[in-house]
């Protein structure tokens, strides 16, 4: 099982034309674009990017990474210039890699220019690269499952096209680049939620491993082994949930994976249960808005039979509840 979260600083460096009257003005980014998404091997989602004027190639959108980061294989086949070595935090272990200057990348219309990314092994990313948060600042992200398709705007989306009986509005905490959500329960245990698009399941901190062993709730014995982004692996252990709450929803049999990774230890959420919601929970909506500027995350149920859906990850999960009304988080 690969992850591809990484948390360091961001490194975005904005390039400075010089102004010419004889120079037209830069087209103004688009307010919205929606793009047609993939499918990593592991079943993340992946859009389509271009590098220098080159590509398409497959990069795994990923709102819990701080950065973007390429294969190493294909910064040598772009000729990339390197750049210093940085320390990286993978979900395991802390390491120094090589980075690479990427001089322009393209999703659809919208373009960053001058990224310093980390370049480390395609085999343990597990496509080109991913799309980190440096690449996607102040955009709402709309996770559109049932079409397979990613939307970016900068503006708030219109109500009507969120239908209030179906759908849950949760406000965030932002931390260091995060949305934090305080209103989910994991089999009785107040949990705070990370959404994190780039971790294909669902994993619990040490200290929500621990609460639902006192709880009988875990059989510790049962584990797999973890593979980061810089190839690091670890054994975790995992278990079956009985019941996940977020908003007043609740999923049945939920796979959940246990580690004590840098992520909690950065967000200062060591010592309380807390767990990142990969896309095996996300997959068990129809869309998803993930609103940074905002701090809030729409949530929208199926409409249809979920085991007629085949982008879900786990058919056998299904929502037992309605939804709750918009709430905030103290």
């Amino acid at each position: 099982m690969r992850l591809a979260w990484i948390g360091l600083p961001c490194a975005v460096l904005a390039t400075v034309a010089s102004a010419s009257a004889t120079v037209p003005p830069v087209p103004a980014e688009p307010q919205s674009e929606t793009i047609d998404y993939d499918h990593a091997a592991d079943r993340r989602m992946t859009v389509p990017v271009i590098i220098g004027g080159r590509g398409p190639f497959p990069f795994i959108v990923d709102t819990g990474s701080e950065r973007t980061v390429i294969a190493r294989e294909l910064a040598e086949t772009l000729g990339l210039d390197p750049s210093h070595d940085i320390m990286l935090t993978s979900i395991i272990d802390v390491r120094r890699v090589p980075t690479v200057i990427i001089p322009r990348l393209d999703l659809g219309r919208r373009t960053v220019d001058v990224i310093q990314a980390p370049a480390l092994a395609r085999a343990d990313l597990g496509a080109e690269g991913v799309l980190g948060i440096d690449a996607l600042e102040d955009q709402q992200i709309i996770l559109d499952f049932a079409r397979r398709q990613i939307t970016l705007s900068r503006a708030e989306p219109e109500q009507e096209n969120w239908p209030r009986n179906t759908t849950i509005v949760v406000r965030a905490r932002n931390r260091f680049g995060r949305l934090v959500l305080a209103d989910a329960e994991l089999d009785g245990t107040r949990v705070y939620a990370i959404v994190d698009t780039g971790s294909s399941i669902s994993i619990g901190n040490d200290a929500l491993r621990r609460r639902l062993i006192r709880r009988r709730r875990m059989d510790p014995d049962q584990s797999f082994e973890l593979t980061a982004v810089t190839g690091a692996t670890m054994q975790i252990n995992y278990t079956i949930a009985e019941r996940l709450e977020i908003g007043g929803i609740v999923f049945n049999a939920l796979p959940v994976a246990f580690a004590e990774t840098e992520l909690f230890r950065q967000l200062d959420l060591v010592n309380r249960p807390a767990m990142l919601l990969g896309m095996d929970v996300l997959r068990l909506f129809d869309r998803v808005s993930i609103d940074f500027a905002n701090r809030r995350i729409r949530m929208q149920m199926p409409n249809a039979d979920m085991s007629r859906r085949q982008d879900r990850a786990l058919p056998a999960n299904r929502l037992a509840e309605t939804p709750a009304p918009d709430r905030d988080i103290p």
